[in-house]
This record gives C-alpha cells, sequence and structure tokens, in this order.
C-alpha cells in the first residue's frame, strides 16, 4: 500500500471517529441543555406547530439541540428566528463549551468530506 493510500485512509478514520465522537458530545450537551431556554423559546411564534412536533421526538430533538447551541454560542445567528437573546437565559459555561464545540467540529467535518470526496476520487481513478 502506497503512503498516499496510507495517510489517506488513517486521516479518514480518526475524522470519522472524531465524528462519532462529537455526536456522543451532541448527546450530553442534549442532557445538560437549559430547561429555561427550551421553555421560553422552543414554542411558537419562534417554531412552527409542525417543526415542535417534528424536534421533539428522536432523532431530531439532537438536531434541535444543536440549533440551540449555535444560537448560543453565536446570538447573531439566532436573528432569523428572534432568539437571539437566548444566550441570557443559558449558563456562561454551556455557551462557551457550544462556541468551542462548533468552531472545532464544523471545520473538522469539512475535513472529513474533504477526505472523503479525495479518497473516492483517488481510488476510483485508481480502478483504471
Amino acid at each position: 500500500m502506497a503512503l498516499f493510500d496510507e495517510v489517506l485512509l488513517k486521516t479518514f478514520m480518526i475524522l470519522l471517529f472524531s465524528g462519532m465522537l462529537g455526536l456522543v458530545f451532541i448527546l450530553i450537551m442534549h442532557i445538560l441543555m437549559p430547561k429555561t431556554v427550551l421553555k421560553t423559546y422552543f414554542k411558537e411564534p419562534y417554531f412552527g406547530p409542525g417543526e415542535i412536533a417534528m424536534f421533539t421526538g428522536f432523532p431530531f430533538a439532537y438536531m434541535r439541540t444543536a440549533m440551540f447551541m449555535r444560537a448560543l454560542a453565536f446570538p447573531a445567528s439566532g436573528k432569523k428566528r428572534r432568539v437571539e437573546n437566548a444566550y441570557k437565559l443559558a449558563p456562561v459555561w454551556y455557551c462557551k463549551v457550544s462556541k468551542y464545540f462548533i468552531i472545532i467540529y464544523v471545520p473538522l467535518m469539512a475535513l472529513l468530506l474533504l477526505t472523503g470526496v479525495i479518497g473516492f476520487i483517488h481510488f476510483e481513478a485508481w480502478k483504471q
């Protein structure tokens, strides 16, 4: 196996593992989500009735957690839903942890996607 193949495969596996750890972290943050934020902002007029029904159960409740983590970490991103003041109801540590998680997780997932595309192109081109 060539060096490039080995590095590409190991990089992909490490990034995939870190992505899985990120999902476990979102599960932990879901459990620790401040109830005051949910009671105040997870209702109409901030969310529609269909969104409330959809984001209440598994698996979309974790997506709701990620959405609120983003709004708590970067208040300007909650402008469209008018939740830019949600950070005032959450503990400072939750907002900071959310910010650091998003700053680390988003580039890692972009790198995972890029590595997957490069690997797909490389190994498909290798067949010919």
